[in-house]
């Protein structure tokens, strides 16, 4: 049997938190969250990107306290500064990031919560071989993104099995959806949009790139198993199968009903292949690649848009 929990949201803004805090399943469950613009009663400031004093921390731990309605609390941390294919972050980045941390883990000393669930990503894995990343693989970051998300993974759990706290790592893989917050942003949105206002996308790498892509409704269907069930440790989250760009592009070509101009800056390939048996294992789901079923919906909500 469910039960009802906590669940504080740091980063109410990031596009995979607003698809989680608008689900139905979350109806039982008291949300509260930290945000850099207060609009909800349960929304409390904070510019977690900041480096905070002390008597902040104390203040804005205080006012969770004040909030809480069930036994058991979750934190997840969603916020993050930074893309997932930026190669290489400018400083104002890594310090929003190590403040994020910081702050995140100076909140969580104070609190104690009963777990932690923190959005990784499966870009800490080799991307330019042709072989399926398990959990136990070693990591190779490329970028300053995917080198950060690796650092904060190490500093959260470490602290985690310092305070006997509930910690999953979730490495989640290239997500994809609407959010009429950001029509021209994300993987398809962004190609889609482009395709619809200019008649051209531009990829950064081969049309025989492979990509693991995952929506965000499936994302947050994961996030549920690991706040309702005991899963703890690291987990890919990711579609079972790959999908090459070039039959992505085919399909949008088909959707929009228009021959785009393809501008490639990099004949690469990369290759996003992840072995999600250990998610699998536990939970009995396996994600299906859904991007090319997604598609024809996605244009029509930024048709609307554009509209």
């Amino acid at each position: 049997m469910k039960k009802e929990k906590d669940i504080i949201i740091f980063g109410k803004n990031s596009i995979i938190a607003k698809n989680f805090t608008e689900s139905p399943n979350n109806s039982k469950n008291n949300l509260i969250f930290l945000t850099r613009y207060k609009s909800l009663d349960n929304d409390l400031e904070c510019f977690l990107d900041q480096k905070l004093s002390e008597s902040s921390l104390s203040n804005i731990s205080k006012k969770i306290i004040d909030l809480y309605k069930f036994k058991n609390q979750v934190f997840i941390l969603f916020a993050w500064s930074g893309r997932p294919r930026t190669t290489s972050l400018n400083d104002s980045s890594w310090i929003k990031n190590k403040n994020i941390v910081r702050n995140f883990l100076q909140i969580s000393q104070k609190l104690l919560p009963s777990k932690i669930i923190f959005i990784s990503s499966t870009s800490l894995y080799s991307e330019n071989k042709n072989i399926f990343f398990s959990e136990s693989d070693p990591t190779n970051p490329n970028s300053d993104y995917s080198k950060q998300k690796l650092i904060a993974e190490k500093d959260i759990e470490n602290f985690s099995n310092k305070n006997n706290i509930l910690l999953s790592i979730l490495r989640v893989s290239s997500a994809y959806g609407f959010d009429n917050r950001f029509s021209d942003q994300g993987v398809i949105n962004k190609w889609l949009y482009d395709a619809l206002k200019y008649g051209e996308i531009k990829l950064l790498n081969s049309k025989e790139s492979k990509i693991n892509f995952i929506s965000f409704e499936q994302i947050t269907r994961a996030i549920f198993y690991f706040i309702d069930k005991t899963l703890v440790g690291t987990y890919n989250i990711g579609s079972q199968n790959s999908i090459t760009l070039e039959t992505i592009i085919q399909e949008i070509e088909r959707v929009t009903k228009k021959k785009l101009k393809i501008n490639i800056i990099n004949e690469q390939n990369r290759n996003v292949n992840i072995n999600t048996n250990k998610f699998f294992k536990s939970t009995g789901i396996k994600f299906k690649n859904e991007v090319i079923y997604n598609i024809e919906s996605i244009c029509k909500s930024i048709i609307k848009e554009l509209n």
